[in-house]
């Protein structure tokens, strides 16, 4: 599965023209990407300033114009990262009022270490997403936040098969995030874990790409888009998130493999049960 992740929560058009921040521009990166072989949107809004937001509002009318461009040939994942900003209550208070096929949700950020009251509020959360026929993919950023996860799934409270998506860079020094980084984080999680788990890499930085790369030879998805990175393969900068995805694609084919569809990616959410 190529996931796409168009424009976070921080980068504006200085950081890249081409960035799409408004509804009609994120409905329009949408079908390019779908053509170039993304399966799935990772869909931030943002406010009339340009901000990262969580209004309900703007997430429908995203939604809606996204779903416009490119009917079922897409997953929405709308995101309810805090940015520093949110609370908890928030965050889930978002999903619930939008109920979006699909939303990514920090373990950092939802809970506290230590707290037994707010991971018991996750636990519920969580359920009533699955009673919701919500798919839930956690955010795991390093040691700690896997170790957490991991206890949480082997007391049965995150679901028989979740998803998770590795982030592997973002507190490393500026373009300094490695392929071993990825390896590390893939033998905290456990390689039998792996194979009980729906798993998703994304990676910040020069390196991006080779990050990518071993998460496909290791048998996981990938995530790409402005968010993360504005660099192709060469180190150019991409012109487009679609270019981008292409690239993507390309680094799939060339390893025998082929870019999953939506309705594929629907499919493998019902049958096993994922998030």
């Amino acid at each position: 599965m190529i996931a796409v992740a168009p424009n976070g929560a921080r980068k504006m058009h200085a950081d890249h023209p081409a960035l799409p921040l408004a509804a009609d521009e994120i409905a329009r990166t949408a079908r390019s990407c779908v053509n170039s072989g993304a399966a799935l949107l990772h869909l931030h809004v943002r406010n009339p300033d340009g901000q990262h937001t969580l209004d309900a509002s703007r997430y429908d009318e995203a939604i809606s114009a996204v779903r416009s461009a490119v009917g079922p040939d897409m997953v929405i994942q709308i995101t309810t990262e805090a940015v520093g900003r949110y609370k908890p209550a928030e965050q889930m208070a978002v999903v619930e009022r939008v109920r979006p096929e699909a939303c990514s949700i920090a373990l950092r950020e939802m809970t506290n270490a230590g707290d037994d009251e707010s991971e018991d509020r996750y636990v519920r959360f969580l359920a009533d997403c699955r009673s919701a026929g919500i798919w839930v993919q956690h955010i795991l950023y390093d040691r700690n936040d896997i170790e957490r996860f991991k206890r949480l799934w082997t007391e049965g409270k995150v679901g028989e098969r979740p998803s998770v998506l590795f982030v592997v860079g973002r507190n490393a020094v500026s373009g300094q995030a490695d392929p071993l980084d990825l390896i590390e984080m893939l033998s905290l999680f456990g390689a039998s874990n792996m194979h009980k788990a729906d798993w998703t890499v994304c990676g910040f930085g020069v390196n991006e790409t080779r990050i990518l790369a071993a998460a496909v030879a290791f048998g996981g998805h990938v995530r790409v888009g402005f968010e993360n990175s504005l660099l192709r393969p060469d180190g150019s900068v991409a012109q487009s998130n679609e270019e981008r995805v292409s690239d993507c694609a390309s680094l799939i084919g060339s390893l025998g493999r082929r870019p999953m569809t939506a309705q594929v990616l629907r499919e493998q959410i019902q049958t096993l049960r994922i998030g």
